[in-house]
């Protein structure tokens, strides 16, 4: 008779199923199955192998590594240009404007508003 096989932890699987890897970052399958249909994932992070969507964690870790951009960090707060903004990341850098409508505008007050009945 054959000795059993010893169960190997998940942990030690490079490829996995697209419901396993959903549940491994923490969102839904649709949601990361739309990423992947809309090429927000690349195609090197998963495959189609015998019909079923399979990803590499190792190559999903390599490419959120390299979407992280680290600042140099500068030895000295003298070094810092004196016309750098303080606290406001660069559009390209995908900083986000604020709203239009979060926005206080200056002048005169609304004009009250009546309601015919």
């Amino acid at each position: 008779m054959a000795k059993p096989m010893p169960a190997v932890p998940l942990e030690e699987f490079d490829k996995i199923h697209e419901t396993a890897m959903a549940a491994l970052i923490g969102t839904t399958k649709k949601a990361l199955e739309r990423k992947r249909e809309r090429g927000i994932i690349p195609r090197g992070v998963w495959c189609v192998i015998d019909g079923r969507i399979m990803y590499s964690k190792r190559r999903y870790n390599a490419w959120i590594e390299s979407l992280w951009e680290c600042p140099a960090e500068s030895k000295s707060s003298e070094s810092q240009s004196a016309s750098a903004s303080h606290g406001k990341a660069p559009r390209h850098l995908g900083a986000v404007k604020p709203s239009p409508s979060s926005l206080r505008r200056q002048g005169s007050p609304k004009q009250p508003v009546f309601v015919l009945t």
